[in-house]
């Protein structure tokens, strides 16, 4: 683009001051909901998904068989025994993974797995005094768990390391503590639906701030979980944490064949808030597309008005010699520098927008906890902003520029074209 060109859209940029205003601020708005509803949006998503991936495993294996042993009476014999048992009594004698500390061992030496941990989890109501909750018990082995879920890093008093040193321990998670009114160095009632009961002494308070799992989850050592739930030497869960987390669809799948248990990675254990996630992602993009082809529209506006309004001037650019491609250049520049004003205002007014949000003193308690307003800063947001802008103008100003170019001056100076 020439010098006398640049200069000539430039100036028609400037007579048209109150225009061309509007149209960067159509832009502008555009580019400043995509980074404002983004960062909304996946402030609330990342918190989640990052406090799942910290205090959640990356893959699970059931005691599930996927490829369970015949039954005892086929075992027996190698003939036709029964082809059905009626009103048979539910027995736990296979619930449970066998031979667990081998697949541990074998686990830990995978190149994918940092650390795997057993445990035995069961529902149990402890109480206080007159106070009764239900919870979810979870029998850990503390110092591998931790290297799987940092359960130490969540604690808001007490020792993590109790938990494995005394025998009638428990951490509380911070909604059970308050609903019991327990303190550090409480002593509460644990009791089963088998009739056993045990006295332990809360050694910790955790808070991952996660309600569903601050409200209902208690941990305890193996030894006692087992002794408690009646299920002595039993291992339910093992529980992997993996040096990628993205594949752990891909390592599920391959341990399952290995072990024969049935196992669950985090995506399918979370998957209809991952499918919700998604789906609130297309609403927002299908919303800002809408508003940035709004803004769009007024480009298109501006510069369809302003080619007929200088279609004669168009018709002496072109008699004295400037050529189709100089028109076109014109125009398409115009709407290309009012698209990047439009996304650098957006930008910035998205950025402070950000900050703002930021700060917001909220109280949040649904899935994730926070005292603030959840919001992310991606700097991603920016980039997209700034190329939707840039093609959305572009784009709009296509249609003008082309019409201005294919002006003829005879049929100007005719009265045929205005």
């Amino acid at each position: 683009m020439s010098r006398v060109v640049l200069f000539i859209a430039l100036r028609q940029l400037w007579d048209r001051k109150l225009l061309n205003g509007i149209a960067v601020c159509g832009v502008a708005l555009g580019v400043l909901t995509l980074i404002a509803i983004n960062g909304i949006m996946q402030g609330f998503q990342q918190k989640f998904l990052g406090n799942i991936l910290r205090i959640s495993p990356h893959v699970t294996l059931f005691d599930r068989q996927l490829r369970p042993a015949p039954p005892l009476l086929a075992r027996a014999s190698e003939g036709f025994v029964v082809t059905q048992v009626a009103h048979e009594s539910p027995s736990d004698r296979n619930l449970r993974i066998n031979r667990p500390e081998e697949i541990v061992t074998a686990l830990e030496g995978m190149d994918d797995v940092v650390a795997a941990s057993k445990l035995l989890v069961g529902s149990a109501v402890i109480s206080r005094g007159s106070q009764q909750y239900p919870v979810e018990v979870r029998g850990i082995e503390p110092t591998r768990q931790d290297r799987v879920t940092p359960i130490a890093s969540y604690l808001l008093e007490g020792n993590y390391r109790q938990l494995e040193a005394a025998p009638d321990a428990i951490l509380l998670g911070s909604g059970v503590a308050s609903r019991l009114g327990a303190h550090l160095g409480d002593v509460i009632v644990c009791g089963s639906s088998l009739g056993a009961r045990l006295n332990l002494k809360v050694v910790g308070i955790f808070e991952a701030a996660i309600p569903p799992v601050d409200n209902t989850r208690v941990y305890v050592s193996l030894r006692t979980a087992q002794a408690l739930l009646g299920r002595p030497d039993a291992v339910g869960r093992i529980e992997l944490r993996l040096r990628n987390p993205d594949e752990a669809q891909l390592v599920n799948a391959r341990l399952e064949e290995i072990f024969g248990y049935d196992g669950e990675s985090w995506q399918e254990t979370n998957a209809n808030f991952l499918a919700l996630f998604k789906q609130q992602n297309s609403i927002i993009g299908f919303v800002v597309g809408a508003i940035l082809a709004v803004g769009g529209f007024g480009v298109l506006a501006i510069q369809i008005m302003i080619v007929l309004q200088k279609t004669r001037d168009i018709a002496i650019m072109r008699s004295v010699g400037f050529r189709r491609g100089d028109i076109l250049s014109c125009f398409l520049f115009q709407g290309a520098l009012i698209s990047l004003a439009g996304a650098c205002i957006g930008d910035l007014s998205g950025h402070y927008l950000i900050q703002a949000l930021g700060k917001l003193k909220t109280k949040q308690e649904g899935l994730v906890k926070s005292e603030t307003f959840l919001v992310f800063d991606d700097p991603r947001f920016y980039w997209y902003g700034f190329g939707f802008a840039l093609v959305v103008g572009v784009l709009a100003s296509l249609l003008p520029a082309i019409r201005g170019s294919r002006v003829e001056p005879v049929d100007v100076l005719r009265g045929q074209l205005g």
